[in-house]
């Protein structure tokens, strides 16, 4: 059973997980309601706000024995979050190989690293950001085209409901997922 590791504020849930891979459990959950450092691909800083209700910033500790399929964890991530976005009667597309967007601008981005000591894998920590609540001010704060929930629907969504829907589609599929990888074809 997983446990959900709640912080108000921290520099990254990635890096916390990552620092604290050896006493984490597979699939704990490391979240927070504003991340001071968070980062996206090549480093790039995740723009990180509590206002509105908020966005799900989190990381998911994966510590799986098969990990043949380890190389599309992050595209299997990005359809899970997708299908919990079309919960939000919205239509994701993807632009490979970590961001998911909406009408063309980012609503979300994933960021998975692989953690082995020698040749022994340790685990993967899967960070997720995920835009639920930014309101257009703040959209325009991001350096890049960007949407969230909140401005494509009008309505506020609640972090805990959100986080724990992405978390049962993520569960649902995931042994399937390490046994055959993705299936079918994913537009990017």
């Amino acid at each position: 059973m997983r446990s959900i590791i709640h912080f108000d504020e921290l520099n990254s849930t990635n890096e916390y997980a990552r620092q604290h891979l050896e006493e984490l459990d597979d699939f704990d959950v490391v979240t927070c309601d504003l991340q001071t450092k968070g980062q996206g691909q090549f480093e790039r800083i995740w723009y990180s706000s509590n206002k509105n209700g908020g966005n799900i910033y989190a990381s998911l500790v994966l510590k799986p024995s098969n990990i043949t399929h380890l190389n599309e964890l992050t595209r299997y991530t990005a359809l899970i979050g997708a299908k919990t976005l079309e919960n939000y009667n919205l239509k994701p597309t993807f632009k490979f190989p970590n961001d998911i967007l909406i009408n063309n601008k980012k609503i979300a981005g994933i960021l998975a690293k692989s953690e082995f000591f020698g040749q022994v894998f340790k685990g993967v920590v899967v960070g997720f950001g995920i835009n639920l609540n930014l309101e257009k001010n703040e959209l325009k704060k991001i350096d890049q085209p960007a949407t969230s929930i909140f401005e494509e629907t009008g309505k506020n969504v609640d972090k805990n409901e959100f986080l724990n829907l992405f978390l049962s589609n993520f569960e649902n599929e995931y042994e399937d997922f390490l046994k055959n990888g993705i299936k079918g074809e994913i537009l990017c």
